[in-house]
């Protein structure tokens, strides 16, 4: 019992080591800084003035694992969005004001159940580039979330692999750019068409 128990905690502190190390080879890439312990690491980075916490939990007995990457957003209008698999929880999708929607695109809408309370600002925000992007980490179930001025994207696993890492937190700000691109740039929904009724002869 006691050589099992030691295996299991040299084993521990090899991938910790490992996770470890992809986290600050993350954090040279993107000139970041790396907090934490074990398996509860924390990479913290600047993307256009943005903070981003990418982080990892273990789980426990009475919580699942977990890779998620945090991002502060300006959410105007106060858009709420949450995108997820079917191995969630069905309960996810008895969100208080939210409802089903599609994009149109089957490749997309028969992987992804989307909850959302602005179809518009959905539709413009998931490019077929962020689909794709949603797309190739399907088989890891990852879940997207924007709420108030919180946009998470987070997978049940913990990611160990610096390609995985790399995909996740790359698919993320790509969302983050869109996002600002919506509400700071030409697309704009508040903005409406109407036409003079009496226009200025010429």
């Amino acid at each position: 019992m006691i050589v099992l128990l030691i295996v299991a905690v040299a084993y521990s502190i090899r991938k910790s080591k490992e996770l470890r190390q992809v986290f600050e080879n993350q954090a040279m890439k993107r000139n970041g800084k790396v907090n934490g312990f074990f398996s509860n690491i924390k990479l913290t980075f600047s993307h256009n003035g943005r903070t981003v916490v990418v982080s990892t939990y273990p789980g426990s007995r009475y919580s699942s694992p977990y890779t998620r990457v945090d991002v502060d957003v300006d959410n105007m209008g106060d858009k709420n969005l949450t995108i997820y698999d079917e191995s969630w929880s069905s309960s996810i999708g008895k969100l208080f004001g939210m409802r089903d929607i599609q994009l149109g695109v089957d490749s997309f809408d028969n992987k992804f159940v989307i909850k959302g309370n602005d179809i518009y600002f959905i539709n413009s925000l998931l490019t077929l580039q962020i689909q794709d992007k949603l797309l190739a980490i399907h088989p890891i179930h990852p879940m997207l979330t924007l709420h108030h001025n919180k946009l998470r994207l987070n997978v049940p696993t913990v990611l160990s692999d610096e390609a995985s890492i790399d995909v996740l937190i790359d698919t993320t700000l790509l969302i983050v750019d869109r996002l600002s691109e919506l509400q700071y740039g030409t697309e704009e929904k508040d903005f409406t068409f109407q036409e003079d009724l009496n226009p200025t002869p010429l």
